[in-house]
């Protein structure tokens, strides 16, 4: 540094001793683009109803029981799925599985009114929504067959995914 220091201040007092900056131009009028998103967001809640629990005699069979309430919100501007799974079933239909003597009690299950469709599509919109309730029921004819219990031990969960398009 103490080499080019000499030429340094010589060239500042050539220069006048200052150093030039191009000066920025002024306008009448400026503009600023203020971006931003809001990111696609689904969500369920299921809300367990009473009558999903706690059923006093499955064999004695029953139509349409209220088993749950499912509220589908989701903001994608191309729509989102409501699929439905039974964890017993592998499918779109329920089965009780006895978690003790292993008998098993087939069931059917409507979404909003509508039987679950094979590949248990249940909710298919193209629309935006914001809190829409869907009931759903379930269908158990009644069999005399079924292995007595003590307690609880006949279950199923059924699983309901959204999705956005």
């Amino acid at each position: 540094m103490k080499k080019y220091f000499p030429l340094l201040v010589g060239v500042l007092l050539l220069t006048g001793g200052c150093l030039f900056v191009s000066p920025a131009f002024a306008a009448p009028t400026g503009q600023v683009t203020i971006t931003g998103n809001v990111p696609v967001a689904c969500d369920l809640l299921v809300q367990q109803e009473a009558g999903a629990s706690s059923i006093p005699d499955i064999s004695a069979g029953h139509v349409d029981r209220h088993i749950a309430t499912v509220t589908e919100t989701c903001n994608s501007p191309d729509g989102y799925t409501v699929t439905m799974t039974g964890a017993n079933s592998g499918d779109h239909t329920g089965m009780f599985v006895d978690n003790i003597s292993t008998d098993s009690h087939p069931f059917t299950v409507k979404y909003n009114g509508v039987s679950v469709p094979p590949g248990g599509v249940v909710t298919d919109s193209t629309l935006t929504v914001f809190g829409v309730q869907k009931n759903v029921d379930i269908t158990y004819p009644a069999d005399e067959t079924l292995t007595g219990t003590v307690a609880d031990t006949y279950e199923e969960t059924l699983t309901f995914t959204i999705a956005a398009k």
